[in-house]
């Protein structure tokens, strides 16, 4: 057994204490499942807990629902693939774990505990490890003692395995040096502009025939998908608003509880350089005084960058001693040495701000408006359990209508349909997964309204007249005979530039690019135009389609770069560095892959399927 891993193991446990802090988690299809499948399946001699797979996947759930800013559902889950990612993440944690097994690799107790009394979630008020919140948190996930410390020194062992499969995996220098070439390429490029004005004959409008024609070869474009006719009520705050009487005194009130965010003070951006000692300080003070170093190079001789030292937009209170002097200085100044309680430090004002003073007059609307729109929501919210409790009775649609001061009104649904209710994802939520056989239920919309729907029948797809989608026909004719004639047109161009004729010479609106670099861009152009001049000759011309616009794009010269020695070296460094974390991830999963195809692995899909039936 190894005595010891590496103290980054600590970063792997983050998603593990996560999912074991989840309340009532422990219960957690044990239920459904009726305990007659513990394991989704094996690689090698290890098997994969149900447990293990739900955390997993909640783990998914959860950070994508943090991301996304609301809780999705596992229909959604399903189609981002969260499934299939926490799937994978445990073969391979298995996989690992199977090898480990097989080398006979493992950590002592000494790592295991260390590891235990790291994790913050188990310590007390004082700080030192806490037994009792070590058990509480272990019986709330459902999890032994010595199961959960099992993972721990298995999460170890997977470690240090990983460690040594990655460690000193370089990419040839060779590779490197042409990879360099490559990125730091750089191309002098002639664009010319193509648009309507630049056509001999202007695009008309189409007659009647003309539409007529078209349409009838692009039915199908225009028609309409599957679409689910609904019946809904609907209540939100603007029905309410207008019924809201708002108090003066309240206004009063709303503006002094934010009379800091009305009426701000001067303010400075301001970055502070600190020193340890006050030696240091002095010495860069002379410095930056003699004018033998800037404060961009001193910043930068620190090993910091400007972002480091930025402490963004200060009062003069907020600066403490530091402050009536920072405030004493105009735009761009560095201050002298300044002892503050943190030691001694420079300053440098970047930006002045002036004092903002905005009286209860000027934002009364704006307060009323809001306190308006609050007592609204606060209304619908007041209105949620009665209305509930008419549609638990069996009252329909209409009745809630007549009863309450909701609104009854149909619509259609599709995915892409442009609605007003379409706005809403509560709505689409519900209206993708609504059936004939749902009852109506109140459903919380994100401006504070509510409303409950009723799937009234399923339209199945189906064409549209001409009259009824005449404008969006005429505009994909016309946006095609434009593109069309456009092409045409940079066609012509081409082929006299390829007799001799300069670019120049034969459009407007002609613009010269210098050093144009592969990450960078042409303005105005779409991306494909800083791909096309990459991807060909020189003096070739390609012809790349815009919206309403073509462009041509030459290539003139090509050169190797215009970086100094300085910043060619920190280049390559760091392409030297993302190269070789992608030959080492590349080595990585072949050996993972080979390690699975020599261990076996099976999975159980009624398993899976009981697991996935608990989060629907």
């Amino acid at each position: 057994r190894m005595a010891r891993a590496s103290s980054s193991l600590s970063k792997t446990f983050v998603w593990i204490l996560l999912a074991l802090l989840i309340v009532g988690l422990a219960g957690f299809g044990a239920t459904s499942l009726g305990g007659r499948i513990s394991s989704i399946g094996t690689v090698g001699d290890k098997d994969i807990p149900v447990t293990q797979y739900v955390r997993a996947l909640r783990s998914e759930m959860n950070s994508a629902s943090a991301q996304f800013g609301t809780q999705i559902t596992f229909e959604q889950a399903q189609m981002f693939g969260l499934q299939q990612q926490a799937l994978i993440r445990l073969l391979l944690e298995k996989t690992l774990e199977n090898e480990t097994s097989d080398l006979g690799l493992s950590v002592g107790d000494e790592t295991v505990y260390q590891e235990l009394l790291g994790i913050s979630a188990f310590r007390g008020l004082d700080g030192s490890f806490d037994k009792d919140a070590y058990k509480f948190a272990l019986e709330n996930a459902g999890l032994s003692e010595s199961e959960f410390e099992s993972q721990v020194r298995d999460e170890a062992a997977r470690t240090v395995l990983q460690r040594a499969i990655l460690q000193g995996i370089k990419m040839s220098e060779t590779f490197t040096d042409i990879a360099l070439a490559y990125v730091s390429e750089e191309r002098n490029v002639t664009v010319v502009e193509l648009g309507e004005a630049d056509l001999a004959t202007p695009i008309g409008e189409a007659d009647q025939a003309t539409l007529e024609s078209f349409y009838s070869e692009r039915t199908e474009e225009f028609a309409l998908p599957e679409s689910k006719a609904i019946t809904l009520v609907k209540l939100t705050p603007g029905m309410v608003v207008a019924t809201i009487e708002v108090q003066e005194d309240a206004l009063r009130a709303a503006y002094e509880k934010d009379f800091d965010t009305y009426n701000l003070p001067e303010r400075r951006l301001v970055e502070r350089l600190s020193f340890l000692t006050q030696a240091d300080a002095q010495a860069a003070a002379q410095r930056l005084s003699s004018k033998e170093i800037s404060f961009e190079a001193l910043v930068s001789e620190r090993n910091l960058s400007l972002a480091d030292i930025d402490l963004g937009d200060v009062n003069e209170k907020e600066l403490g001693k530091a402050g009536s002097e920072v405030f004493a200085l105009s735009e761009g100044e560095v201050s002298n040495l300044i002892e503050t309680d943190a030691g001694f430090a420079i300053y440098r004002v970047n930006g002045v701000l002036e004092a903002q003073t905005t009286p209860f007059e000027d934002i009364r609307d704006v307060l009323k408006a809001d306190l308006s729109q609050d007592q609204a929501r606060r209304a619908i919210s007041a209105e949620i359990s009665r209305i509930d409790d008419l549609l638990a009775a069996g009252a329909t649609l209409e009745e809630i209508a007549d009863e309450t001061d909701m609104t009854l009104d149909t619509t259609l649904y599709y995915d892409g349909i442009e609605t007003e209710y379409a706005g809403y994802i509560a709505f689409q939520n519900r209206a993708q997964a609504l059936s004939m056989e749902d009852f109506p239920e109140i459903i919380e919309l994100s401006d504070g309204g509510i409303m409950a729907m009723r799937l009234d029948e399923i339209l199945p797809a189906r064409e549209q007249a001409l009259t009824e989608v005449i404008d969006a026909v005429r505009d994909v004719w016309r946006e095609e005979a434009l593109n069309t004639a456009l092409k045409a047109e940079a066609e012509r161009l081409r082929t006299l530039a390829n007799e001799g004729q300069t670019l120049d010479s034969l459009a407007q609106n002609v613009t010269e690019i210098e050093a144009l670099t592969r990450d960078g861009r042409i303005p105005n152009t779409p991306p494909l135009a800083v791909l096309e001049a990459f991807s060909q000759d020189i003096n070739e011309i390609a012809i790349v389609e815009g919206i309403e616009r073509v462009f041509l794009v030459q290539t003139n010269n090509v050169n190797a770069g215009t970086q100094d020695e300085a910043e060619a070296e920190a280049l390559k460094a760091q392409l030297s560095a993302r190269l070789d974390q992608s030959l080492a991830s590349d080595i990585f999963q072949i050996h993972v892959q080979a390690l699975q195809e020599t261990a076996g692995v099976e999975l159980n899909e009624q398993a899976l399927n009981a697991v996935h039936a608990n989060f629907q």
